[in-house]
C-alpha cells in the first residue's frame, strides 16, 4: 500500500483525536506499528529514522508527531524524507501551529491530505446538536433534538465536554434505551444537580424536594451564599422576562437581550407562568434577608430551611395566578 501523509491542525482537539483513533484501528499490532513522537522540539534525525523503518513484523505502521509548531525552521531538514517514505507507512502531523506558506505545508498539501478541525461557531447549533444525537447512536443509545438541544445549551459547544457528559449520561441511564432531557437537566454535574434540583423544587413550591435537596447540599458542604445566588438570579430572570411582553415565547431573543443561557431563559419561561410579579418581588426580599441572616451569623441551617418553607408556601386564596389567566 502507498504511503500516506496527513497534516492535522486546528483548534478542535477533541475532532483531531477521534481522527487518529480511527487510524489506530487499522493497526495491527499496535504496540509494535505505532510509533508517537513529540514534536514540540523536533528531533529530525529520530523523526527521519522512525519514517524509513517499516514494520518489523510486516503490516501497516503508523508514525503521529504529535503538537509539531511547523512554523519552526527546522522542519525543513525533513523534506526529503517525507517524498521517500517507504510503502506501508502512514504518517499523521498533528501540528499546533502552521504556515500555509512553508516548504513542508505544500509539500504535504500536494503529496498528502490536510485537515483543519475547526471548533462550532456559536450559531451553529443545529450542527452540534446533530453531533450529539450522533455520538449518543454511536454508543448505542438514543437521545432526540430537544434532550440533545439541552445538554448543547448546558455545557457549550465544546465537544470535550459534550462527549464527557454524553459518557455520564449513558452511565446514569443504565439499560434505557432513550437519554430524556429530564436526565441531561439530572446530571449536569454532582454540584450543579442538587443546586438545579432545588431551584426547580423551589420554583414548583415542592417543599419536599426542595428540603431533600438543601440538606444534601449542605451535607456536602454547598456554598449557601452560591445557591443564593442562583435562587436570586432564578427569581429576577423571571421578572424581567415579565418586563418583555414583546418577546413572547421568543426564549433566544430574550436569552440575547438578558445575556443569559437560552436553556435558563426557557426554563424560567416556563417557571414564571406560576408566579405574578409581586410574589416574585417578595421572593427576592425573602433572599435578601436570608443572605442579611447568614452573614451576621445566624444558624445556617434553620436560616435556609425556614427560607425555603416561605418560598414554598402555596399562593394565597384569591390571588389571580400569571398561569390561571
Amino acid at each position: 500500500m502507498a504511503s500516506k501523509i496527513f497534516l492535522f491542525f486546528g483548534e478542535e482537539d477533541f475532532l483531531i483525536q477521534e481522527k487518529i483513533k480511527e487510524f489506530k484501528k487499522n493497526i495491527v499490532n499496535p504496540s509494535l506499528n505505532i510509533e508517537q513522537i513529540d514534536g514540540e522540539e523536533p528531533e529530525i534525525e529520530r523523526i527521519v529514522s522512525a519514517l524509513q523503518t517499516t514494520s518489523l513484523l510486516g503490516g501497516e505502521k503508523l508514525v503521529i508527531i504529535k503538537y509539531a509548531d511547523l512554523k519552526l525552521e527546522e522542519w525543513g531538514a525533513l523534506l526529503p524524507s517525507l517524498k521517500m517514505v517507504p510503502s506501508g507507512i502512514t504518517v499523521i502531523f498533528w501540528a499546533s501551529a502552521v504556515d500555509k506558506r512553508s516548504k513542508l505545508y505544500k509539500l504535504i498539501d500536494q503529496i498528502g491530505e490536510v485537515y483543519e478541525f475547526k471548533p462550532y461557531a456559536e450559531w451553529e447549533q443545529d450542527q452540534v446538536v446533530s453531533w450529539i444525537v450522533s455520538r449518543v447512536k454511536s454508543l448505542g443509545k438514543e437521545m432526540n433534538y430537544q434532550a440533545a438541544l439541552s445538554l448543547r445549551e448546558i455545557c457549550g459547544n465544546s465537544l470535550y465536554k459534550l462527549a464527557s457528559e454524553i459518557d455520564k449520561l449513558i452511565t446514569f441511564i443504565g439499560d434505557k434505551r432513550s437519554i430524556s432531557e429530564e436526565d441531561v437537566v439530572a446530571l449536569a454535574s454532582p454540584g450543579e444537580i442538587t443546586s438545579f434540583a432545588l431551584s426547580d423544587a423551589v420554583a414548583t413550591k415542592n417543599l419536599e424536594k426542595a428540603l431533600s435537596a438543601f440538606r444534601i447540599l449542605y451535607k456536602n458542604k454547598g456554598d449557601l451564599f452560591q445557591i443564593l445566588s442562583l435562587l436570586a438570579t432564578q427569581y429576577r430572570t423571571m421578572l424581567q422576562i415579565k418586563d418583555l411582553p414583546g418577546h413572547k415565547n421568543d426564549a433566544k431573543g430574550i436569552a440575547q437581550t438578558l445575556r443569559a443561557s437560552p436553556y435558563f431563559v426557557r426554563k424560567c419561561m416556563e417557571k414564571a407562568r406560576r408566579f405574578d410579579a409581586e410574589e416574585l418581588k417578595k421572593n427576592m426580599e425573602l433572599l435578601l434577608e436570608a443572605d442579611l441572616k447568614l452573614k451576621s451569623g445566624e444558624s445556617q441551617l434553620s436560616t435556609f430551611e425556614l427560607l425555603l418553607v416561605s418560598l414554598c408556601l402555596p399562593t394565597e386564596v384569591g390571588k389571580t395566578e400569571v398561569g390561571g389567566r
